[in-house]
């Protein structure tokens, strides 16, 4: 048994039998003790439908779109507890004894940051694939070790290596001195930068030939041969390989190499590369790749401004948080129908809190009780203080005397019941309730991604208007799909400013969905006034 903590960080996207293979790997390793982090990096269908049964010791993050390999591992790193972390594409897997023979580099080696293994071809496992990489700072070419090149004891023994990629191990001490993963690439680049930077800060890089993992390496695509060249395997990739190369110069190289690079030899890249995507006849390739020149060039050219824009922004989004918050309190549509006498609260389904935040900001609560089955929300809206009391308990199987609590809401949180079960929480609520009910829910059917690895967020069912109407309840809508649902504009749009200024819109016509109710098709707020029934 070792004393430091190895923590293993994969982040996947639609490759189940790679990701399987990977992970067990991981699992019959040498070295102890090992966590393993993985990020759903927006699977279709979501790794929840059978990881977790499959592996109930491996923690599970969801994220609902993809976000991008240097996004994926810092979500990954935030979970990590390991002094060792391991970064390792979805598609290699791990020699037995790889792991702690990384691991003896460190113990041996006091400067050394970052460690890769020797990586192997997966289908011809005789041949190599990688033994550490250098980009050129004029020229911006990729020089990568033992590619496609027999194993023939070329790269044996501790080599000191310019940066590290597919399977790497950091010391945790490097993001403490430089930071985790630049997001501004996406990918790919993300793993060179982080080596660079690692390097400028005094780290040592290397490649140990007795530490030995497995790659699938270049998939068939069907794109072109050609294009295929020129590391492009897909529109999207085209986009990505044409603007991040322009990143990486502009951050890393120096004057004169910079001004070579972009004024000389880049115009003469795009001219070849253009040529070869034409010749292929993938228009969509072409175009992607321009946007992708054009969004690199614009970079390059407000960089490091940009960076500096980006942290104000930041900032103040940060310092208008309250104003927001005080917005939504008075748009939200559960505060249209809240009985203003309201004291004491049973939030059922609770999550973060957000909806008993907006009530807290319209009157003033005496006592509430947050119940939840998801651990990690009972403890963020804990840190926020939003309840008095917290129950982390399924709320099929809650109970408290008859009339106990002014109001028993639960906002978004019926769906995810079977029908028959939410309607027995339904008369659960008008048991337990004094004053008013309220429950707030999808219109029809609704689906909805998995998020933070909770489990429970998974719609089985859906309500109209009128079901609840037949119960005695009355009815408020709001929102449209096409803005706010989940396939809508404000979930389609990854910009954050374009996504905020896009909620902005939906606050500003609150009025509309107020008065035009007929118009309304996202959700709707159900409520019963006991005191009138009374």
């Amino acid at each position: 048994m070792n004393s430091k903590l190895v923590s293993v960080v994969i982040v996947s996207k639609d490759r189940k039998k790679d990701l399987t293979d990977c992970i067990d790997s991981y699992l019959k390793s040498s070295y102890k003790p090992l966590e393993i982090i993985v990020l759903d990096n927006g699977s279709r269908p979501p790794l929840f439908s059978w990881f977790t049964k499959k592996y109930p010791t491996v923690k599970l993050i969801i994220s609902e779109f993809n976000i991008g390999a240097a996004a994926g591992r810092n979500l990954g790193l935030k979970e990590a507890k390991g002094e060792y972390i391991i970064f390792t594409d979805d598609d290699a897997y791990a020699d037995k004894n790889m792991v702690e023979n990384l691991v003896s580099v460190f113990e041996k080696n006091p400067k050394a940051g970052i460690v890769q293994p020797l990586v192997y071809d997966r289908e011809k496992k005789e041949l190599l694939q990688g033994a550490g990489h250098d980009i050129s700072l004029t020229t911006g070419r990729i020089w990568a070790a033992g590619v496609k090149v027999k194993d023939i004891g070329q790269y044996n023994g501790l080599r000191e290596v310019p940066m590290c990629g597919c399977v790497w191990m950091v010391k945790r001490e490097v993001f403490e001195q430089i930071g985790n993963y630049d997001e501004d690439y996406f990918i790919p680049y993300e793993d060179s930068d982080f080596s660079i930077r690692a390097r400028k800060a005094g780290f040592k890089l290397y490649c140990y030939s007795e530490a030995k993992t497995w790659h699938r390496g270049i998939k068939s695509t069907f794109v072109h041969p050609w294009i295929e060249w020129l590391g492009i395997t897909s529109p999207e990739r085209a986009f990505r390989v044409a603007r991040n190369k322009m990143i990486f110069m502009r951050k890393h190289s120096p004057l004169p190499n910079n001004l070579i690079f972009f004024f000389v030899l880049f115009p003469i890249y795009v001219l070849i590369h253009s040529f070869i995507i034409l010749l292929a006849r993938r228009f969509d390739i072409l175009f992607k790749y321009w946007f992708g020149v054009i969004s690199g060039l614009t970079y390059a050219a407000t960089y490091p401004l940009n960076k500096k824009i980006i942290q104000a922004y930041q900032d103040l989004d940060k310092t208008l948080e309250g104003f927001k918050m005080l917005l939504l309190a008075w748009t939200d549509p559960i505060t249209w129908i809240l009985n203003p006498d309201i004291k004491t609260v049973l939030d059922l389904g609770c999550g973060q809190g957000k909806p008993m935040e907006f009530i807290k900001y319209r009157i003033k609560i005496k006592k509430s009780i947050g119940v939840d089955l998801f651990e990690p929300y009972i403890q963020e809206a804990k840190q926020k203080k939003i309840h008095s009391e917290y129950m982390l308990a399924d709320i099929r199987k809650v109970s408290f005397k008859s009339k106990s609590f002014d109001l028993v809401m639960a906002s978004h949180v019926l769906e995810h019941l079977p029908e028959k079960n939410a309607w027995k929480v339904l008369e659960n609520m008008e048991r337990m309730a004094r004053k008013q009910v309220i429950a707030v829910t999808p219109i029809g059917e609704h689906y909805h991604q998995l998020e933070d690895g909770n489990i429970w967020q998974l719609h089985v069912s859906h309500f109209t208007p009128k079901d609840f109407e037949n119960r005695g309840y009355k009815v408020k809508k709001y929102g449209w799909k096409w803005l706010l649902g989940d396939h809508g504009i404000v979930h389609v749009i990854k910009n954050d400013l374009v996504r905020k200024l896009l909620y902005t819109f939906n606050i500003l016509i609150t009025p509309i969905y107020y008065y035009f109710q007929e118009n309304c098709d996202y959700i709707f707020v159900a409520y019963k006034n006991l005191e009138d029934d009374n």
